[in-house]
């Protein structure tokens, strides 16, 4: 290697030559052709911070085919990588994905490389790279490097060295910006960039707002600001004309704007000023047009809060690093209602409960509008507690007490009150903060009790029409994490959770709420990054509840973000219908939020606006009568089993033409394990698992393979039960767990797998139609075999129901058949044995895994969430079992040895049981009894 650090010696010295490396296009680096397995980008210098590539590709001489791509067989290895940030991971050099959001960063900005070794020694002519092929960031750009090849990793050749001037874009920024748009020239009575600000500056705030929302439309629209105003002031008149309204005098100063804009329009000179107030006149006449309505009279109180945002780095870790600070209050905004029109620009605020030192958050009113309840911290170092007030902001309590965060309540119909706590004692799976899911509590606070067993976290509960609770819940079995939130509904016993819209989608959803009298749900779309900020969408259910196309956009100035980008400024959160046209919210026009009331046609009215602190979760406070109280539907509790019942009425039905009937044998139940929190000493639970990687099940920033991460999440499985010739089964399963299903053949092959979750309340009978059916499928007409006799009890495996342990349970396999064979000295490289490396992980995990002798489902950060197709995963498409089932000399598992791995493979290739600090394992292996042969159960 000091040939190689020789070259890079002598290249640093070198001044800026050739063309600028621009960071939103790709950078090519041609070179003769040479032969090479290894292909290292050595960068000695980057413009604004530790360099960046979002892809790293290399050719041929014919320059047809990316050589590089991990799909391809090539192995992405790096110096470092900037750690903490699920989308800037070294496997996004190869992934075949452009964009900041699929990139690699490394740790430090001198000495650093990234490197592609390709399956075998090949002809290479060309090395391409880009920074952010989508154009967002100009920072982090390599500008002198230098492409190094090699065979065999111990002697290198220089293939190219490359030493640019910075980028002309990114000059004089700071790192870290945004790369800013080209500029566009400003429509006819278009808003520039300094108007909003002078507003804001002369105390204006309804004019900066008009203004804000014209230069944001502005940037999408066809038609100019003036045009676009007046379009939508006529299609207003004709909906309230529909309703019963005389508009008779706004039609006519709709003709008088009408001519007003023609006449600036035919003038031989644009006049700035004059279409500047024109166009404010305009816009203010469709604002007293708006406020005419008598569906909005639904708002004249509105309860929210006053709190500074909170700009977490995700959606989920505001109790762990949110940057905003203490203050505040709980208020409710009181509209004037005169001559049948809100009159918004006389409204007065009420301050309810201060903040003072601490944060408020979340408000909700009871039905009957005489309490209210809100989360509270009474300092920043302090946990969040269910407050209740007066609706005057008399009789302040607290309700819930303990070392945890308690947020999000949500009165019942019951009398109980839902809310979002901590209380399940558990660590975000993906990261480092606690997780925090659904719970429930009477109203004075006692009988806290889990609605969720999740084991990652979840918000903003609502009440549905039907009396069920509507929830966010993030959830990711055997997928990346980044689309995992999605919205659910469960009755207020905690039966019966189910999926209402979300999967396999691009965006994720926040903050659901039903629309009065549709099939509609108003939510935020929101990303994995940052706060639960983003557009309003209109989420109809009825065209599918995975389809894409069901979701409107109707703030579409507002573009949804993906993966760890996420919308900060002049955006949306906190939905709450109205009527079936109209919603309350939460707007941000620049940086800071204010109450707004949006319709479903693009119009949008600002309410309250604050510009020392934000204005957010706006409800309407006014008594209104509770949905119906829904039966418990659970029966007893079982302290001993503590079991519920699933019944299966056709598991083929969602599996016709790929498993043909006959084939199903078995189902098996396994559990995604929670990772539980450590208790400190002072009776505190560990709120945060830095360095965080080292916290998982697998350590897949240590060993991962062609395939991507096997699973970080530990595996438990409880055991199998039998499936009947016509498909039914009828079984008993645990509760208070995450579970999920698998359907096996004869020989314990996995067939199909659910990648979501569902849960058990002790006591709970839950019934399903089949295995991915559509969801408007009927169920069989006719009496399932398996409901003539009682339900089958989970038969546990041979090495027992419960965690999963990859030592105890798989490597005693290979110890008793293989490492006489494939040891440390094997020389095809096989090693199979059970000694731990310098990271703890066995020889034989290590090579079944990074030379993809099996198949599992990539969980690496950033995958967009797809439904896999029955016998496309696992076992059956392990290379492994190729081998042994042709004939591997004379090895012959067992029966029960064939059931470990593959049950192992099928469970996505957990390694640890737990989540024990990957420091405090033990460095050496314990030798554990092979599964033992036996015959298999009947």
């Amino acid at each position: 290697m000091n040939a190689l650090r020789l070259i890079m010696l002598l290249s640093a010295a070198a001044v800026p030559t050739g063309p600028a490396v621009h960071p939103n296009q790709p950078f090519s680096v041609t070179f003769p052709a040479t032969e090479a397995r290894l292909v290292r980008m050595a960068i000695h210098a980057s413009f604004g911070g530790q360099p960046c590539i979002d892809e790293l590709e290399v050719y041929g001489p014919d320059g047809k085919r990316n050589l590089a791509l991990a799909s391809a067989g090539a192995k992405a290895t790096a110096s470092s990588c900037l750690p903490g940030y699920a989308i800037h991971q070294v496997a996004h050099l190869n992934d075949g994905r452009y964009g900041n959001s699929w990139s690699w960063i490394a740790a430090g900005t001198a000495g650093e490389w990234a490197q592609i070794e390709l399956p075998r020694p090949t002809m290479v002519a060309k090395v391409v790279f880009s920074r952010d092929r989508e154009g967002r960031y100009g920072d982090r750009v390599p500008v002198h490097f230098e492409i190094l090849l090699s065979l065999d990793g111990e002697h290198w050749q220089s293939a190219a060295t490359v030493n640019s001037p910075a980028p002309a874009a990114a000059v004089g920024r700071e790192p870290g910006q945004t790369r800013p748009s080209p500029p566009r020239p400003l429509p006819r009575f278009g808003v520039d960039e300094a108007a909003p600000a002078e507003a804001l500056r002369q105390g204006d705030l309804l004019r900066y707002a008009l203004l804000c929302e014209a230069r944001a439309w502005q940037q999408i629209d066809e038609v100019d600001p003036m045009s676009r105003t007046l379009q939508q002031t006529q299609r207003m008149i004709e909906r309230l004309a529909a309703k019963g309204l005389d508009v008779t005098q706004e039609r006519a100063e709709l003709a008088e704007l009408r001519r007003s804009r023609d006449r600036l329009m035919a003038a031989d000179k644009a006049d700035p000023a004059a279409e500047r107030a024109a166009l404010l006149a305009a816009r203010l006449a469709k604002r007293r047009l708006f406020f005419r309505d008598p569906d909005l009279w639904a708002i004249e109180k509105v309860l929210f809060v006053k709190r500074y945002a909170y700009r977490p780095s995700h959606n989920y870790s505001v109790i762990l690093d949110a940057q905003g600070g203490p203050g505040g209050a709980v208020c409710i905004l009181e509209i004037p209602c005169r001559q049948g029109r809100l009159e918004p620009d006389r409204a007065s605020v009420v301050r309810l409960f201060e903040a003072r030192g601490g944060v408020a958050r979340d408000p909700a009113a009871s039905f009957d509008a005489r309490r209210i309840y809100f989360g509270y911290r009474r300092s920043m170092q302090d946990y969040y507690h269910i407050m209740a007030i007066n609706a005057d902001g008399s009789d302040a309590r607290q309700l819930t007490d303990g070392p945890f965060h308690d947020y999000f309540p949500c009165p019942l119909p019951d009398g109980g009150i839902a809310l979002i706590s901590t209380r399940c004692k558990a660590r975000y799976l993906c990261w480092r903060p606690q997780a925090f899911v659904l719970f429930r509590m009477d109203a004075d606070g006692e009988n806290v009790r889990p609605l969720s067993y999740a084991n990652v976290s979840e918000w903003a509960p609502s009440v549905m029409g039907d009396g069920r609770i509507a929830w966010t819940r993030s959830e990711y079995l055997d997928k990346g994490a980044d689309f995992g939130h999605t919205l659910w509904a469960i009755r207020p016993d905690g039966t019966h959770p189910e999926l209402i819209f979300g999967n396999n989608t691009l965006n994720c959803y926040a903050n659901g709420r039903e629309v009065p009298g549709m099939s509609e749900i108003c939510c935020t779309l929101i990303s994995h990054g940052g706060d639960l900020n983003g557009p309003i969408a209109l989420l109809d259910a009825q065209k599918g509840r995975f389809n894409s196309q069901a979701v409107t956009n109707v703030t579409p100035d507002v573009q949804p973000h993906f993966h760890m980008s996420w919308a900060e400024r002049e955006c949306f959160r906190d939905p709450v219908p109205v009527s079936r046209d109209y919603f309350l919210c939460s707007h941000a026009p620049a940086d800071q939020f204010g109450l707004y009331v949006i319709d479903r046609f693009g119009n949008r009215e600002l309410l309250h606006l604050d510009p020392t602190i934000g204005s957010m979760c706006p409800t309407p406070f006014r008594a209104v009568a509770p949905p119906p109280t829904l039966p418990t539907a659970a029966g007893a509790d079982d302290e001993q089993t503590a079991l519920g019942q699933f019944v299966v009425a056709d598991v083929y039905r969602g599996l016709e033409s790929a498993v043909p009937r006959g084939t199903v044998k078995y189902l098996r139940v396994c559990q995604e394990v929670r990772a539980d929190l450590v208790r400190l000493p002072n009776g505190e639970y560990q709120p945060d698992h830095e360095p965080f990687l080292e916290w998982y099940a697998t350590p897949v920033h240590k060993v991962s393979g062609p395939h991507g991460w096997p699973s970080y999440v530990a595996k438990a499985t409880w055991g199998i039960v039998p499936v009947e010739d016509d498909g039914s089964a009828n079984f008993y399963a645990p509760a208070g767990k995450v579970l999920y299903f698998q359907v096996l053949d004869e020989n314990y092959n996995e067939l199909q797998r659910m990648r979501s979750v569902v849960q058990l309340q002790a006591g709970e009978k839950r019934s399903c139609i089949g295995c991915h059916e559509d969801r408007t499928m009927a169920p069989p007409v006719r009496q399932a075999t398996a409901l003539r006799r009682e339900p089958s009890r989970l038969q546990p495996p041979p090495w027992g129901a419960g965690p999963f342990s990859y030592e105890k349970v798989v490597q005693p396999v290979w110890d008793a058949q293989c490492v006489r064979c494939h040891d440390a000295h094997d020389e095809q490289g096989i090693n199979l044995t059970g000694t731990l490396d310098a990271e703890k992980v066995p020889a034989s995990y290590r090579t079944l895994i990074e030379r993809g002798w099996v198949h599992y489902f990539d969980c690496q950060w950033a995958q967009e969430h797809h439904k896999a197709a029955p016998l496309t995963f696992g076992t059956l498409q392990s290379r492994l079992w190729e081998v042994l089932r042709a004939g591997h000399y004379d090895v012959k598992l067992t029966a029960d040895q064939v059931r470990a791995v593959k049950c192992w493979i099928d469970l996505n290739c957990p390694l640890w049981p737990d989540y024990l600090f990957r420091g405090s394992r033990p460095a050496t292996r314990k030798t554990h009894e092979a599964v033992v042969s036996r015959s298999l159960p009947p």
